[in-house]
């Protein structure tokens, strides 16, 4: 009896022994951003008096989230995200994060409705041959478009978020139902692929991006091509480049949407930006950058924005950051600045033909 307790407590200690190895090789990260500081508008879309607010998101969207890998031996590891948007100022989940996956009816922006994981929810596999995940995901075509279509270190909602609104590409930042693939490097170059069921539901689509780094010298091609249920279809390809003198960095990039059928959402357009950023010290980085988006359908008309940025590192995960921006909208309106809340009712500070000019102080914290 002794002997097999003996025994019995051996097999035991060894499950144990083999066990924590196993549950050591899983990992989950609990991460998060904030972003918020006080702003000035010269004007909104219901007047001319000026408007002060707190504003969040300005450079940067707020968000909660977590991400985990467990992994599977062979250079192959299960993956997981899921990410809320948050707005700091009042503890709300934020805004609405649209999908690609056009709605006939009610047009791209209303696809998506108020779910709490709205920015990312996925699982999937990465390995020696690239990484595929299944879910709501960051659509290749724009996300891999950031670094180098943006010059703004604060972040990409200013800038490059208010432009691509205005054409409709925010729409395509997500996809629900989405396939995606991301392939290793092969040299220089990589390229991502992805692909949203619209499930009889919403509508489709598929879009990629080609990249080419080597050095100081980024480049990234994207295509897609999105169909709403009544099969009406729209599509827009961006091409943009960044140079890293070191501490001088120069961005442009173009884009040309095809919005033919009139799928609700887009306009037939084309954006042109030319940007750069400069490390002034080792914890400050200041930059501007030019943006034009000239609307192609009726009267072509061309409007401009000119984003101001400077941004101080107070530490690894907490920066101060100025942003300034200036728009002069014809028939097309664009923001000065982004930020929760400014985009509809009263507070609404996409004015077109008209000049509208924003100013944001603010704290960024990452954790």
């Amino acid at each position: 009896m002794f002997y097999q307790t003996r025994l019995g407590c051996a097999a035991m200690a060894a499950f144990w022994v083999a066990a924590v190895p196993a549950q050591a090789q899983s990992t989950v990260t609990v991460y998060g951003l904030l972003d918020i500081g006080p702003a000035r508008f010269s004007r909104t879309t219901a007047g001319d008096s000026g408007m002060s607010k707190l504003n969040s998101d300005t450079g940067s969207s707020s968000r909660l989230g977590f991400r985990g890998a467990e992994d599977l031996g062979g250079g192959w590891s299960a993956i997981f995200n899921l990410e809320a948007p948050l707005d700091p100022k009042s503890g709300a989940v934020s805004g609405g994060a649209s999908s690609g996956a056009c709605n006939a009816a009610a047009g791209c922006a209303a696809a998506t409705g108020t779910s709490f994981w709205r920015r990312n929810s996925y699982v999937g596999i990465r390995g020696p041959y690239g990484e595929i995940t299944v879910g709501r995901n960051y659509t290749a075509a724009v996300i891999k478009q950031a670094d180098t279509l943006s010059a703004t270190p604060s972040g990409i909602n200013t800038g490059m978020g208010v432009t691509l609104l205005s054409q409709g590409i925010s729409n395509d930042f997500w996809n629900s139902n989405q396939i995606r693939y991301d392939s290793p490097s092969f040299g220089p170059v990589s390229f991502s692929a992805h692909g949203a069921l619209g499930e009889g539901v919403v509508g489709h689509n598929v879009g990629g991006n080609l990249r080419y780094d080597q050095g100081p010298l980024a480049v990234s091609l994207s295509h897609q091509v999105d169909k709403d249920i009544a099969g009406k279809s729209v599509k827009w390809t961006m091409l943009s480049g960044a140079y890293n003198f070191g501490s001088f960095k120069l961005h442009l990039g173009a884009n040309r949407v095809d919005n033919g059928d009139g799928v609700i959402g887009f306009v037939n357009s084309d954006l042109r930006t030319v940007g750069a950023s400069f490390k002034a010290t080792e914890l400050l980085t200041v930059a501007a950058q030019y943006w034009t988006v000239e609307r192609k359908i009726g009267a072509a008309t061309t409007s401009k924005l000119l984003v101001l940025n400077a941004d101080y590192q107070l530490s690894k995960r907490s920066a101060l950051y100025v942003l300034a921006g200036f728009a002069d909208n014809k028939a097309l309106g664009i923001a000065p600045l982004w930020g929760n809340g400014n985009f509809s009712g009263a507070g609404n500070v996409i004015v077109a033909n008209d000049k509208v000019n924003g100013l944001s102080v603010g704290m960024r914290h990452t954790f």
